[in-house]
């Protein structure tokens, strides 16, 4: 079956703006990451809205889709990316890769796709650093519960609630996903829920619906939500 990666790209962000272009080992996010992904699958493309990251992806000959900059998600751009794609390309499931995960793997990419050979959609958990991190607003926490031996999601929220235990039933969950392209259809078709709009997370529109299939790593993924995240990251990388 035939797969393809999406990771959408804006300029609009408020807590860090600019962010795609923000450096990591001296190049912009976004082409770092998308870097990454390409090393585990060819079919790589970005989802992009603002004329400044076209003009980079043509200069730098990185393949993308210009999109509606009008969408409310990175999902809805990967969904108008697939409607443009899909008949030529034949694709069955696609990744959506969110361009500010820059440790991203070839591992992180075959757990994703493993996991929507039995589920419709598929994400990814790690462990949190300490406590601080676990607190932290920013970072999304995902309660994880057994399903007939799989790990599936049973919530996702960002401030720790009563049931939390810190790497115990709930994880940092990873802004990766994975999806049977039938069932991306469906899910960008679904009215948005008053949670999503309260939290900010676009996957608790369809949590209570469908079971999200969950893998648990063990290594901690530095995502790169605010700048200090963005200093981290390239210490890391000096290291």
């Amino acid at each position: 079956m035939n797969i393809v990666s999406i990771i959408p790209v804006r300029l609009a962000a408020t807590r860090f703006p600019n962010k795609p272009f923000a450096k990591i080992d001296g190049l912009p996010m976004f082409h770092y990451v998308y870097n990454r992904v390409l090393e585990s699958c060819t079919n790589t493309l970005l989802a992009i809205c603002d004329e400044k990251i076209e003009t980079y992806c043509r200069n730098h000959n990185l393949q993308f889709i210009s999109t509606n900059p009008n969408h409310q998600s990175g999902s809805d751009r990967v969904g108008e990316v697939i409607s443009k794609i899909e008949m030529k390309e034949n694709i069955h499931k696609v990744i959506n890769v969110q361009g500010d995960m820059p440790f991203i793997s070839k591992e992180h990419i075959k757990l994703l796709i493993s996991k929507i050979d039995y589920f419709e959609m598929s994400t990814l958990g790690c462990p949190f650093i300490d406590k601080k991190e676990f607190r932290d607003l920013n970072k999304v926490k995902l309660l994880i519960k057994e399903d007939n031996k799989n790990v599936v999601a049973e919530n996702f929220f960002r401030e720790p609630m009563h049931a939390s235990e810190m790497n115990v039933n709930t994880f940092h969950h990873i802004g990766l996903y994975g999806y049977q392209i039938s069932f991306l259809k469906k899910f960008l078709q679904m009215p948005i829920s008053e949670r999503e709009k309260t939290e900010k997370l676009e996957q608790l529109r369809i949590q209570d619906l469908n079971k999200i299939g969950v893998s648990i790593i063990k290594e901690n993924i530095l995502g790169v939500d605010t700048k200090e995240d963005l200093i981290k990251v390239n210490n890391i990388l000096k290291q």
